[in-house]
């Protein structure tokens, strides 16, 4: 096994429990080590942005922008799904006796960053591979200095749907499953060579936050399967042969069938007492947008 050291990079301290969840899975299905933490140190508030740079962030939201800051709302008064509550990344015991650097990346531009070199090399010489689940999108160095690469997952399969707000599309367009990819990063928003790719089914009454909740609970068996992958003498990762188009915001339209059926969805499943299925956790979330 020579895909065995891996570096998590992530961006605070406490995360969300469903990244916690998959990586506890891989240290649990195989038999890598964890001997460094990458950990996001920038301070990076909205408030403290320019006004132009906050013009250009709100328009890039379009349509969503109410929707998303009406569910923030909500979770600030009623709290995350289970899926998204953070814990401190020591309650994974492969993670308690990893070397944990703090990093303040380089931002190349309003979107992109980069890791400093000699961080860079310290990740090359002391581990494999990367597991993104911090940062935003990464470019420079990194993405080919580690033998492996770095891995991210993307809410969807890339060769049929690209962009930021994960199973939307699929949702709104009634497609009968949503994908996930665990891909080998390269310079391409949600272009990279693919690893791993599974996904999940979305049923008639389903909510939006139901298809978040079924995607987010395979990641640790794709992570499992995409280092099985790696380890793979004959494995190459794949380069799509097709991507699909980057979507970012719906139009008005678009939004209001997608509030329609998602409404419409939840308000069905808390008249029948909120029933999950196999693959779901019960949440008080039905219909949870971020």
């Amino acid at each position: 096994m020579d895909c065995e050291r891996v570096c998590v990079l992530l961006d605070d301290e406490c995360c969300p429990a469903y990244q916690l969840s998959a990586i506890r899975e891989l240290a649990e299905q195989t038999s890598v080590e964890f001997p460094l933490i990458v950990i996001n140190d920038d301070e990076f508030r909205l408030r403290d942005q320019s006004p132009s740079y906050l013009a250009r962030r709100f328009r890039s939201w379009g349509s969503l922008l109410p929707v998303c800051a009406a569910t923030e709302l909500s979770r600030a008064i009623r709290g995350p799904p289970a899926y998204d509550e953070r814990h401190h990344y020591s309650t994974v015991d492969a993670l308690t006796e990893s070397t944990v650097v703090r990093c303040s990346p380089l931002w190349e531009d309003d979107r992109w960053r980069s890791l400093p070199d000699p961080l860079v090399d310290r990740i090359a010489t002391e581990t494999d591979v990367a597991i993104r689940f911090g940062f935003g999108l990464l470019t420079g160095r990194i993405l080919a200095a580690l033998e492996y690469g770095v891995l991210s997952f993307h809410l969807g399969d890339i060769r049929e749907y690209r962009g930021r707000i994960g199973a939307f599309w699929e949702y709104l367009e009634d497609e009968p499953a949503a994908g996930v990819t665990l891909q080998q990063l390269t310079q391409r928003v949600d272009g990279g060579r693919i690893v791993a790719v599974d996904d999940v089914p979305i049923e008639p009454r389903d909510t939006y936050g139901a298809v978040k909740r079924r995607q987010r609970s395979i990641l640790g068996e794709l992570l499992v399967e995409g280092v099985q992958n790696l380890n793979d003498p004959d494995f190459e990762p794949r380069v799509p042969e097709t991507l699909g188009p980057y979507r970012s915001s719906p139009t008005v339209p678009e939004l209001g069938r997608f509030l329609r059926k998602n409404g419409t969805n939840a308000v069905r499943r808390v008249v029948t007492g909120n029933r999950v299925t196999e693959n779901e956790t019960p949440s008080h979330h039905v219909d949870d947008f971020s």
